[in-house]
Order: structure tokens, then sequence, then C-alpha cells
């Protein structure tokens, strides 16, 4: 078991824990868009760098694993301008539409454009604009507010193995779209790539533009419609079921996700 310092504080962590984790144990938070714990890891966002002693640049800690007598800072000045930076690479062509966005409230790109972005902003050409996109009769791609952290892609790679979304283009023309002739209604999985997407890119058509986020009472319960009684968040507002969402439990990798026909059956309580 690796014995680190983590901004001075001593840690141990089991062998194979990545720095991202090992950070949160020492109760340290890594912002980080692309990480997710069930998919593989990528190190596309680079939101997660950390600077470790001995080592001539930052390393991405989704990616590296905790060693023996690592000594690592997450709040070293080089870690907080490489963050300001990805921050603002991020925000040059997202929209400025928080006020009609579904994931506001929730939203990991306003949490961290307040928490690590510089407040300012040297884009001066026209942000670029894409039309919404239906990837079947679930889910609706606002490819103007998509970051390319590829969870969406990676899933239906990894998890459901059916490989309908994929990207396409290079550069600043990179886009998440479907492979032709595919859409998302055949996916008995397909709303978890809205709970994956961080920042509102895909949303689900069952809750879009139904209830705002923060207005809703998340309760812990369990699926009733599933053997395995999957564990769920219920969204409560106003005597009212809004939707279900996946509640993860820890070393439990199934439990991130949730069928169609369990999310859809909020209604039922309605």
């Amino acid at each position: 078991m690796p014995n680190l310092k983590i901004n001075d504080v001593p840690v141990t962590v089991e062998s194979g824990t990545l720095l991202l984790d090992a950070c949160r144990q020492a109760g340290f938070e890594i912002p980080h868009y692309c990480y997710h714990p069930a998919l593989t890891a990528v190190a596309t966002c680079r939101m997660c760098m950390v600077e470790i002693k001995g080592q001539p640049k930052l390393a991405t800690s989704c990616t590296t694993l905790a060693a023996e007598g690592m000594e690592v800072s997450t709040q070293a000045p080089a870690v907080a301008d490489a963050r300001a930076a990805v921050m603002e690479f991020l925000l040059l062509n997202h929209p400025l539409d928080c006020p009609i966005c579904d994931q506001a409230g929730e939203c990991r790109l306003q949490d961290y454009s307040y928490q690590y972005g510089s407040g300012d902003s040297r884009m001066e050409e026209p942000k670029r604009r894409y039309r919404y996109e239906e990837l079947g009769a679930k889910v609706v791609l606002d490819k103007n507010r998509c970051i390319h952290c590829t969870r969406c892609v990676r899933f239906t790679q990894e998890i459901t193995k059916t490989c309908e979304l994929t990207m396409v283009e290079r550069g600043a023309r990179l886009e998440v779209t479907t492979f032709e002739g595919l859409t998302l209604d055949a996916n008995p999985l397909a709303g978890n790539v809205v709970d994956l997407c961080p920042v509102g890119a895909l949303t689900s058509r069952d809750f879009r533009f139904a209830k705002r986020a923060w207005y809703l009472k998340p309760v812990p319960t369990i699926s009733r419609h599933s053997a395995m009684a999957s564990p769920l968040w219920a969204d409560v507002d106003e005597n009212r079921v809004w939707r279900f969402r996946p509640r993860p439990l820890e070393r439990k990798r199934a439990t991130h996700f949730l069928f169609d026909e369990e999310r859809r059956a909020h209604a039922r309580y309605n």
C-alpha cells in the first residue's frame, strides 16, 4: 500500500489507486470532466492535472497511479494556471444560455468556471453554431454546449457495446454525432448519456424544459421495476416525482447506470 503526501497531508492508499481518488481520500477534490469511475480514463479534458515533485511537467491525476513516496500538490500556482487555461479553452465556443439550459444548477462547467476560471475571455471571433440534433426519440443533442469529454461515446462503446455515438472531424470542427443511419432508440440504456454529460449538451426529451434542478429534492430510494432493485434518486418537488436518476454505490460499477424502463417509471407515481 503506497504512502504518499498530498498537499503535505500523509495518506495511505491501496495499490492501483489513481491519484485523483487518492486526492479525494486525502480530502482534496479534483475537478474533472472526462473521468468517470465506470469508464476508461482518457485524460482528454486536462482539468485534473496536479504537480508531482521531481517531474518536469504536470500530470493528469485520472491516468496516474499513486506510488510510494510521491509528493503531490493540487494547489500549486502552475496547477491553478493550467486549470484556468483549460476553462478558457472550454468556454471559447460555449453559449451563454445558462438561463434556459436544463443542466443549470447542477453543471460542472458553471461550478468550475467560478472556482477555477479566470473570469475573463480573450475570445473576439464569433462562436461556432450548430443546430439541435435529435438522437432518436429519447435524447436531444445540443452540440453548442459540448466540450468533447467523450463520456457518451465511451459509454456506448464500453458499457452497452452498441457504438451508436462517435466523434467526427478534427480540431475546431470536432463534434459528437451518431453513425449514419443509427439512433439511440434501440439502446435500452440510452438515457444514461444524459446523466454522464457534465454540461447539458445531451438532454432527455422527457425532462427537457420541464423543471429547474434547484427546485428538486433528491430522495434516495430503490427501483421497483427491476429484479436488481437498482438504487436511484427520486427528484421530487410539489408532491410530484419529476425524474429518476442512478444512485451510484461505492465499488459497484453497475449502479452508475439505469435502464430506460426504470428511468421512465417515475410517471407512474404522479
